[in-house]
């Protein structure tokens, strides 16, 4: 529930008055910088996405029903924003439909992250059905082509593109899931 001293300024722009804005966004910008900093671990990154979800909420005023749940409305915005970016930095990290190997700088700038999105990844890995990995791994790692694999492994050049594009969606699906759980 918003501070007092704020639920006036919310009030009068959800009322139209544009100026009051001011008042709520120097009220919610450093607590929504700590709320974005906290997981994204980069400063300008954190600033970035702080001002993107001012931005989203001013565009959307209609959606904010009144002052008493306006402050659940932006950190729920805030909270999707995150995920939707460490959504993002997934798909970056692992580069998944070239095959190749993580080339993100976060590699090196944000070791942690990278290292639990590696850890993750290798179980999720471990989990599929063998003839599944079998298929992604030699794609990925020994960068055969889908007729190469069908031919290896004695299926059908389409039956490997399922399986790697199932492959795919299935990592994608299980890291984002991973990283949401995080922040939740």
């Amino acid at each position: 529930m918003p501070h007092e001293d704020i639920s006036g300024p919310i009030d009068r722009w959800l009322q139209g008055d544009d100026t009051a804005f001011e008042a709520v966004f120097h009220y919610y910008r450093q607590r929504l910088l700590r709320y974005t900093f906290r997981y994204l671990k980069n400063e300008a990154d954190a600033e970035d996405l702080t001002t993107e979800i001012l931005v989203k909420v001013w565009q959307c005023r209609q959606s904010v029903n009144n002052s008493a749940t306006f402050e659940n409305y932006l950190f729920t915005i805030a909270r999707h924003r995150v995920i939707k970016s460490w959504q993002k930095k997934v798909d970056h990290l692992f580069s998944l439909e070239a095959g190749g190997e993580p080339t993100d700088p976060a590699a090196a700038t944000d070791p942690v992250l990278y290292g639990e999105l590696m850890r993750h990844y290798q179980e999720s890995l471990a989990g599929l059905p063998e003839q599944r990995r079998r298929i992604f791994l030699l794609h990925r790692e020994q960068n055969l082509t889908y007729k190469e694999i069908a031919q290896q492994l004695n299926i059908s050049p389409k039956t490997v593109e399922n399986q790697i594009s199932a492959t795919l969606k299935q990592l994608r699906t299980q890291l984002a899931q991973h990283l949401a759980s995080i922040i939740l």
